[in-house]
């Protein structure tokens, strides 16, 4: 009996020995990232393992990443990180990060992922990252109902848009749905600045800031339709949050709302379903572009611990497996990283994306978001963050000033 009741706890001791605890940080606390989540705890339990939540409030991730350097440096970094674009290549440049998977695992995404993503998440020729879906940034979020009560038309040009939205103004809605915070602004200006200039100029400015671009006529121009926008979002914005924001559009109180996928995400949570309770239309002037950025979990070295290392690369087996991605990415509002998932039984939003992505990418009009951390590192978006901020809230800044001081922050950046 007692030989019996020994080797039964040995059994339970190597059994919970095999279960991981692997810790991930991140920053997503609405309902439809918290579903999105839920999704991969669920499947990391069907491994044996246990993701241990590690969740910093903050919709574009700042005060994550502040913590997740802190605690890097303290050499007790978390098992993964939610990064997004350039951070990802910075922090494996410093030696944070590591490329953990079996041979298997990278033959495979090298066959499946598209070059834009793996470039992203790639440093040195190595994966130090597992993207998990693609966002397109470009769309215009529309509640059909004060449009068809005012026969009115959805804008494709950036003038139909004003003029559109004096019109919903007059009738009492609020044209534009948006939270007064200064990623939520770049979001909105990258998406008018592309409308209004088109790809090559939005190279320019973001990707290569270039300082004939930055001070130039055009973009004076963009910052003066830019301010105009102030006037059709309510005086309560400041600081609101992205998917409060989304309900503000769902309940019919504002019409339009400029955002990445994550907000038919939300409306989904929510019950509502593209071409019935909204639409999805690209952003005026944007068609035939794709704005992208993808959410990736940076993988944390960890000494060679074989322990948690396992763990890792079970969790790289479930972000990237097939019909994971499915299943969150219908959750999250975004489309697979993986380019041989099917979108056949995803929304028409969805389908839709997938289609613009595949184009985009062809006729080389895919493009980075710099709201997003795609194009640019950190310190030069939050240079833009803080130019575009600034100006937006200040009435009494004009244009010329502010693309003379976001110029002088980039040159001092690059010197």
């Amino acid at each position: 009996m007692l030989k019996t009741l020994s080797l039964i706890l040995l059994l339970l001791v190597a059994t919970n020995a095999t279960a991981v605890n692997v810790e991930v940080l991140h920053y997503w606390t609405s309902s439809s990232e918290q579903a999105a989540l839920l999704s991969v705890k669920q499947a990391l339990a069907k491994k044996g393992d246990n993701w241990q939540d590690f969740a910093v409030a903050g919709g574009a991730g700042e005060s994550a990443y502040s913590v997740l350097q802190t605690r890097a440096i303290a050499g007790n970094p978390p098992g993964a990180a939610l990064l997004e674009g350039k951070a990802i290549e910075e922090w494996a440049r410093l030696g944070f990060l590591s490329s953990p998977y079996t041979p298997e695992q990278t033959v495979e995404w090298d066959q499946v992922l598209p070059l834009a993503i793996k470039t992203n998440i790639k440093y040195r020729g190595e994966y130090v990252a597992v993207p998990v879906n693609i966002h397109r940034i470009n769309w215009m979020w529309i509640n059909p109902k004060p449009f068809a009560k005012l026969k009115l038309a959805v804008p494709t040009t950036w003038d139909e848009f004003f003029a559109v939205a004096d019109k919903l103004q007059a009738a009492g809605y609020i044209p534009l749905a948006h939270g007064g915070q200064a990623w939520q602004d770049a979001t909105v200006f990258e998406n008018l600045l592309l409308g209004m200039e088109g790809g090559e100029f939005y190279r320019q400015v973001f990707m290569e800031q270039r300082s004939s671009a930055i001070t130039s006529e055009k973009m004076v121009r963009v910052l003066e339709e830019f301010r105009k926008l102030k006037g059709y979002i309510d005086p309560d914005a400041a600081n609101r949050p992205w998917h409060e924001s989304v309900e503000m559009l769902r309940s019919g109180k504002a019409a339009m709302m400029i955002m990445g996928d994550w907000a038919k995400g939300e409306m989904m949570q929510d019950g509502d379903h593209p071409g019935q309770a909204f639409l999805c239309v690209v952003a005026p002037g944007t068609q035939g572009y794709f704005i992208y950025n993808t959410d990736s979990f940076a993988i944390l070295q960890q000494n060679g611990n074989p322990v948690v290392v396992s763990g890792q690369r079970h969790l790289a087996d479930v972000l990237m497996d097939k019909q994971f991605q499915v299943t969150f990415n219908k959750l999250k509002g975004s489309i697979p990283a993986r380019m041989d998932v099917s979108l056949q039984d995803f929304d028409s939003c969805a389908q839709q994306s997938g289609k613009a992505f595949r184009e985009a990418e062809a006729s080389g009009k895919l493009l980075p978001s710099m709201a997003h951390s795609m194009a640019t590192d950190a310190q030069t978006k939050e240079i833009f963050f803080h130019v575009l901020n600034s100006f937006f809230i200040h009435p009494e800044q004009t244009p010329q000033q502010a693309v003379q001081q976001l110029n002088t922050a980039l040159i001092a950046v690059k010197s």
